[in-house]
């Protein structure tokens, strides 16, 4: 193995993997000429002696590259030496190492074209990937004038628009929450002008605009503030229903009804409704009561105040009795002019809505509609008879509160009139006959007459 090596260097060839590693340097490599092949073919030699010669090399020659073929020859040397059997063995090795480097050389030549075919096609790769690599320098140069002149642009202008956009949607929102911090003002002045529904409406606006932006930490405080003035608007509207019992006005009371429809509160508004009408009963009957008796007594003692209302009235004198009785029934005849006024507004209400709401039926609203206005009809049906019964009992503790045996004849006709009237008002009022009236003037009338003879 050593001797072809030599032989190969001496021919100026390398070996398969001397050559492999010096494929990329493709000018460096050397392929042998075609006169040193041709020397080591040209010498003659039988092939099957030459076969022959090469099988006989020992096996030792073959173990490994490291092997020393000087020192075992060498060593192989006997004792005592013969110069012609040295030079018969020196023959025999070189006629071996003939063969072997003919072997190489024929082999060499047989497999050149192939090696040839394969540099070129080498060198032809090599070209190539320089080429490549060209193109790659010049693609990458042109991406990145692309990324600084079109993308970083592009990607910055989207960018600055999204940003925009973000800025422009929080301005809105700023402009909204600074909206809404100052509604308090215009809800006030809207009280004010007793403008309940409108209101109503800004503030239930509001409170639907504040849980969109409710993640704000400002909007929560505000939030329990609308809550607040809600609720304070409810307490004034309540104020404003209690008006109409003694003032019945068309627009005044339809501003609070439409009120509590946007709150959803109209069976809950007619309930209060009859509770102010209880109260203002109440209230007027005790005032004028209250007024003459003052009057009469001519001092400022406010134990009068105080008092029920039945034992105030028999602090009622003779002289002041029928002007008070008159102007008692007058101020109860407001009253039931007020309910009668509203049970009015209400049935037009019907009038209006019927029709609009059997072509619309079907839907909730309509529904919850339907269930709101039987409700205050009937309400209001059967607050007529609870109404002039409590005026009854006004009048009556009125008229028994006083002795009149020793009115005059005509003091005592005029009082029975008043009652005759007040009671034609109950009967065209809610078809009553006003048994209670009847009862209390008919033991004035039998204790007047029988003192009278």
């Amino acid at each position: 193995m050593q001797k072809i090596k030599s032989l190969m260097a001496r021919q100026g060839l390398k070996s398969p993997q001397e050559s492999m590693s010096d494929l990329s340097p493709v000018e460096n490599l050397r392929i042998p000429s075609k006169e040193e092949l041709r020397e080591l073919r040209e010498q003659p030699i039988d092939p099957q002696a030459e076969q022959e010669m090469i099988e006989s090399i020992a096996e030792v020659y073959y173990s490994c590259d490291s092997f020393d073929m000087v020192k075992h020859e060498l060593e192989k040397l006997p004792p005592e030496l013969d110069l012609q059997e040295l030079e018969d063995h020196r023959d025999t090795l070189k006629k071996q190492q003939a063969a072997v480097s003919k072997k190489v050389a024929d082999l060499i030549l047989e497999k050149q074209p192939a090696y040839v075919k394969e540099l070129e096609r080498v060198t032809a790769l090599q070209t190539n990937l320089q080429l490549a690599a060209v193109i790659c320098t010049n693609a990458r140069r042109q991406l990145g004038v692309s990324k600084e002149g079109f993308t970083e642009a592009s990607l910055g202008l989207l960018a600055n628009q999204r940003k925009r956009q973000l800025l422009t949607g929080l301005l809105k929102s700023l402009r909204t929450i600074k909206t809404l911090q100052r509604t308090d003002v215009r809800l006030s002045e809207m009280l004010e002008e007793e403008d309940y529904p409108g209101a109503i409406q800004l503030c239930l606006e509001c409170q639907k605009a504040a849980s969109t932006f409710k993640h704000y930490s400002c909007i929560s405080e505000l939030n329990s503030k609308l809550q607040d003035t809600l609720e304070q608007i409810e307490e004034q509207l309540d104020v404003a229903l209690s008006k109409t019992c003694k003032h019945f006005d068309v627009s005044h009371y339809t501003k609070v009804q439409l009120a509590y429809t946007l709150l959803g509160k109209t069976q809950t508004a007619m309930d209060q409704l009859h509770m102010h009408f209880t109260q203002a009963i109440h209230n007027t009957v005790f005032q004028v009561v209250l007024g003459y008796v003052e009057l009469c007594a001519g001092n400022a003692d406010t134990k009068f105040q105080k008092m029920q209302y039945k034992d105030l009235c028999t602090h009622i004198t003779p002289d002041s009795y029928i002007p008070c009785l008159t102007d008692l029934c007058k101020a109860l005849w407001e009253v039931m002019l007020s309910y009668h006024s509203t049970m009015q507004w209400h049935e037009e209400l019907d009038n209006k809505e019927g029709p609009a709401t059997q072509d619309g039926g079907g839907s909730a609203g309509a529904d919850e509609s339907v269930v709101d206005r039987s409700y205050v009809k009937k309400k209001l049906e059967h607050g007529l008879t609870r109404i002039w019964q409590d005026v009854q009992l006004k009048v009556k503790a009125y008229i028994l509160g006083t002795d009149m045996s020793n009115f005059k004849y005509d003091d005592f006709i005029v009082v029975l009139d008043v009652i005759s009237r007040l009671m034609q008002v109950g009967e065209e009022f809610c078809g009553s006959r006003s048994e209670v009236l009847q009862e209390s003037i008919k033991r004035q009338s039998v204790n007047y007459f029988r003192n009278y003879h």
